[in-house]
């Protein structure tokens, strides 16, 4: 009975470890974080924010079909920009990475909380280079 308990016990210690080993905090690992640099666009030599958006996280313009039965159409993320909604995300088509600090997303919650509700892909905060 107690080698079973030992044996049990190990065995869960060792799936702990490898959840830990799997898992990474905010900021250590590219995919966990919610924000892209002015220089990390730079690197990925884009020519818009737009490019690298696309490059670097194109999830965040990913569209999710339909946001109700009623409203076929599909919306995308809301892009703001010193605190004011500028457009989707073509208007970062119209933005060079060096006159940009760093761009954030936010999902549709955090984008409720921050920017007022009606953003149900989620916004894209612009920050430029001055502020």
């Amino acid at each position: 009975m107690r080698t079973r308990a030992i044996a049990t016990l190990a065995s869960v210690l060792i799936l702990m470890s490898a959840c830990v080993v799997g898992m990474s905090l905010p900021g250590e690992s590219g995919e966990a974080r919610d924000f892209i640099t002015r220089d990390e666009m730079i690197r990925a030599n884009a020519s818009t924010v737009y490019d690298a958006v696309q490059k670097l996280k194109p999830a965040w313009f990913t569209s999710r079909g339909p946001t109700s039965v009623t409203d076929p159409s599909p919306t995308m993320v809301s892009v703001f920009m010193n605190g004011n909604q500028v457009g989707d995300v073509t208007y970062l088509r119209g933005l060079r990475p060096d006159d940009v600090r760093e761009v954030r997303h936010y999902d549709a919650g955090e984008a409720g909380a921050r920017f007022g509700m009606g953003h149900p892909r989620g916004v894209i905060e612009v920050v430029p280079r001055g502020s």
